[in-house]
């Protein structure tokens, strides 16, 4: 008993090494990353996304965007992967795993097997669910000029319901309340040399009501209170703007190239351009902002703290290095409480204990609460049992 209890004492103490690594298209050799991750209770689902570029004896050049998706156990085991193409988004609806691909959405069981498909027009950016229904948009850039459309399917039977199209190519699209809102431009992850963007409004039964020129791409778009919050960004620039219903601009406010949007109650967390900030929605007025070494990719907010994943493509030696961090800060005040090494930070997933990080290394990492956040939010409890046992420990000498 007397050498079980300081080892008990020393298990409490020292950092646990529980985290393990996975990955999917090992056998592919081209730059890839994992793009999408997701959990529910008993698996981390993730997806690796890669492009193969060939030049044709015409002198014509193609790209195929190929990637796959698969499962994970808590514990790491590989479960399944099938091939899934270019993964942009994953979701969890009624047991099912919804899988954006630039191809159009597909829908699979939770062991992997395919259910059902619906093929986009254009090459599908994003995805929104409400109840039994997704709103997808898609689009592409052409020589000549763009072309964009929207969806509303009915995911029990992947039917379309009704699509419009639209005249730019639409990234991001988010439900309201009685109305949806598209965003144009290249989305986060994605860029270009054409210089647009437009929020725009479209009714439940697919009419578009108005539009908004904001002149850069909508990088990120979220609903707060039934309004849209739009973050931007165009050459090093962005803006933050909150547009109601109706496409009346409430604020617009001047900020940084934006990558993510993450709205907690009043409060939206914005991350881009090697900065992170919070802004108070309602007076319209920034709490704090941060400054990193990185692009901040994505933001997730967990057990109180807020995750910021970021980093960067390096090329050496014609070889692409993925360099980047996982920074867990304060939400109020954006102070760096922990930094964790990871290669650049993709996409992150949290929930039940543990925290999944898409890397654009191809390796999903998935660690527990106890690696990432500090330790002092574990609570008292923790320190409680320590000085318990080290009093029995005291009593049996």
């Amino acid at each position: 008993m007397k050498r079980i209890l300081p080892i008990l004492i020393l298990t409490l103490i020292l950092p646990w090494n529980l985290a393990w690594n996975g990955q999917l298209c090992s056998n592919v050799k081209y730059q890839k990353s994992i793009e999408a991750v997701a959990m529910d209770s008993s698996a981390i689902y993730a997806s690796c996304s890669y492009r193969i570029i060939v030049n044709s004896s015409t002198g014509l050049i193609s790209v195929y965007y190929l990637g796959t998706t698969g499962a994970f156990a808590r514990n790491g085991t590989k479960l399944w992967e099938i091939d899934s193409g270019f993964v942009t988004k994953l979701a969890l609806w009624n047991d099912k795993l919804l899988i954006g691909s630039l191809s159009g959405l597909i829908k699979v069981e939770k062991n992997g097997s395919y259910v059902g498909r619906y093929v986009s027009n254009y090459k599908m950016y994003d995805f929104d669910i409400k109840g039994d229904y997704a709103y997808i948009a898609s689009g592409d850039i052409f020589t000549m000029g763009m072309r964009g459309n929207v969806a509303k399917v009915y995911l029990p039977n992947m039917t379309s319901v009704w699509n419009v199209s639209i005249d730019q190519m639409p990234g991001r699209i988010r439900v309201g309340v009685g109305i949806i809102y598209v965003g144009t431009g290249y989305p986060s992850g994605y860029a270009g040399s054409k210089r647009f963007g437009e929020v725009i409004g479209i009714s439940e039964d697919g009419k578009v009501l108005w539009k908004v020129n904001v002149g850069e791409w909508v990088r990120d778009l979220e609903v707060w209170k039934g309004y849209a919050v739009v973050g931007t960004g165009y050459n090093n620039t962005g803006h933050l703007l909150i547009i109601d219903k109706n496409g009346k601009v409430i604020m617009n406010m001047t900020l940084f190239y934006v990558e993510d949007v993450l709205i907690d109650g009043d409060i939206a967390y914005v991350s881009g351009y090697k900065r992170v900030a919070a802004i108070d929605l309602e007076n319209g007025k920034k709490i704090w902002e941060a400054s990193f070494p990185y692009r901040i990719r994505v933001l997730k907010l967990y057990r109180g703290k807020l995750l910021a994943g970021g980093g960067d493509f390096l090329t050496r030696n014609n070889t692409v290095y993925s360099v980047g961090d996982l920074y867990v800060l304060n939400p109020k005040n954006g102070k760096v409480l922990r930094e964790i090494t990871t290669g650049y930070v993709r996409s992150i997933a949290v929930g039940n204990g543990l925290i999944a990080i898409g890397t654009g290394s191809n390796i999903i990492e998935v660690l527990k609460d106890e690696e990432v956040l500090p330790r002092e939010i574990c609570g008292p409890g923790i320190l409680l049992l320590l000085l318990l046992l080290a009093k029995k420990l005291q009593e049996l000498k």
